[in-house]
This record gives structure tokens, C-alpha cells and sequence, in this order.
């Protein structure tokens, strides 16, 4: 699998996010799972650049990529299409992951099919707010279709088969731009459309670090965006 991971200006907060990732690596890989990094290093300062690139989890089989997207959609995008694995996961630079993160997704995916989607099971906010809560998988009664139209019930970090992704790209939603945000959220709705089934990989976590001075999707809200249209909304006839 590949693992995409995305940075800009995350300093010294890059390093142990890699050392995590790593870790979920090599415990794939004990279990016969091969794993290479995609890393967008999107309008990078110099000190992001400095601890990504000489970083000891690096190999030659690892690539590097220096962008200047300015966008979070772009960089992923632009990371499937160069990675090689028949599994792609999304990291954002400055979060931890449970070990067992990447090796459950595979060893689900192979077990029910490339039609889903895998998010954690539990979410663990730190930083500029400490919270905890447990995400919802489509196929159990606690979710609602509905909902979607004024939340989202899945958090960025997504893991899936590679055609997924190249089916369903990330749509560009720079912010303050045609007042249009929250590009996780409406790929989320899209690749529903699509058929696809978002589900929880049971036993995993994520540790998402809050800023205190706010995360992209608070400079969506401040900026009055709204997700773009998804064919998801255009027929709630079931719902």
C-alpha cells in the first residue's frame, strides 16, 4: 500500500508523526503487507522541509514531492496518481496513528471487498482541545443519510483500494474560494454515490492534533463555506 501523507508548515510536529506512520508500517510489513511513503511537501518552510527530508523513517523506495498546490485536494491528488500500491491511505502531517492502523485496512479490505472505505474506529483530539469519540460505520443503525446534509460523519483519514481514489478524486476547495470548503466531507458524499460504503476498521485509532489557532475545516467555517454540490443530495427518495 501507499501511504500519502501531507505537509506544509508543521516544523518539528512532522517528526514523530512520521515516526508513528512508521510504526504502522513496520508492523504491516511483519505481516507480509508493503508499504511505501507519497509525501507532498506543499509550499513547505524551510524547517518542515529540513525534519521530512532527513527524516531516518525515509527509504529510496519513498518519495518525495516538493508542491505548491496550496491546496489539500491537489496534493492528494497528485500523491495517488504517483503512488504504486494497490491500497492508498491518507495521513495528515502532524497527527498518530494505533500501530495497527494500515494492516487492519488491508486485512479488511482483502476480507470484504475493495467497495469500502475505512476510517478509524476511535478518534483522540489533543492539543488546543482534548476530547474522544467513536466514529460511525454506514452499514449500523446509528447512521442517518440525512445527516450528511449538515455534518460529516467521517474524519480526513481515509483507507481504501487505490481505483477508489482514481475514481473518485479530491475536489479542489481552496478557502475563500467561490465560498465552497470542507473537501473531505463531500468526497465522503460523493464516493457514496458512487456505491461505496464508508466503514469502521474495528480496534484502530487516530490522534488528531487540534491547533490553537484553528484547523482548516475552522477556516472553512469562518470563511461561511458550504461543501459543493454532490450527487449524493439529489434523490433522498429512501431517506
Amino acid at each position: 500500500m501507499s501511504a500519502v501523507i501531507t505537509f506544509h508548515g508543521e516544523g518539528v510536529l512532522a517528526h514523530p508523526t512520521l515516526h508513528s506512520i512508521e510504526r504502522c508500517r513496520k508492523f504491516a510489513e511483519e505481516r507480509g503487507i508493503g508499504v511505501d511513503f507519497v509525501i507532498t511537501l506543499d509550499n513547505a518552510d524551510a524547517e518542515t522541509k529540513r525534519v521530512v527530508k532527513g527524516h531516518p523513517a525515509l527509504r529510496d523506495s519513498d518519495q518525495v514531492h516538493e508542491v505548491s498546490f496550496r491546496d489539500l485536494s491537489s496534493c492528494r491528488n497528485f500523491a495517488i496518481e504517483n503512488a504504486r500500491g494497490d491500497y492508498v491511505g491518507t495521513f495528515d502531517g502532524d497527527d498518530y496513528f494505533s500501530k495497527n492502523w494500515i494492516a487492519r485496512c488491508v486485512e479488511l479490505i482483502e476480507l470484504e471487498g475493495e467497495k469500502n472505505i475505512y476510517h478509524p474506529e476511535l478518534m483522540l483530539a489533543f492539543g488546543g482541545w482534548n476530547a474522544y469519540w467513536w466514529q460511525v460505520d454506514q452499514m449500523e443503525e446509528y447512521y442517518r443519510p440525512s445527516a450528511l446534509l449538515s455534518m460529516n460523519y467521517w474524519n480526513a483519514c481515509a483507507f481504501a483500494a487505490r481505483s477508489v481514489f482514481e475514481k473518485c478524486p479530491y475536489q479542489v476547495s481552496r478557502v475563500g474560494e467561490a465560498g465552497f470548503g470542507f473537501e473531505d466531507w463531500h468526497w465522503n458524499c460523493e464516493t457514496i454515490s458512487e456505491g461505496y460504503a464508508h466503514r469502521l476498521a474495528r480496534g484502530t485509532a487516530r490522534f488528531e492534533r487540534r491547533k490553537e489557532g484553528g484547523s482548516l475545516n475552522v477556516a472553512h467555517q469562518l470563511a461561511g463555506a458550504v461543501i459543493k454540490p454532490s450527487r449524493f443530495f439529489e434523490d433522498f427518495s429512501n431517506v
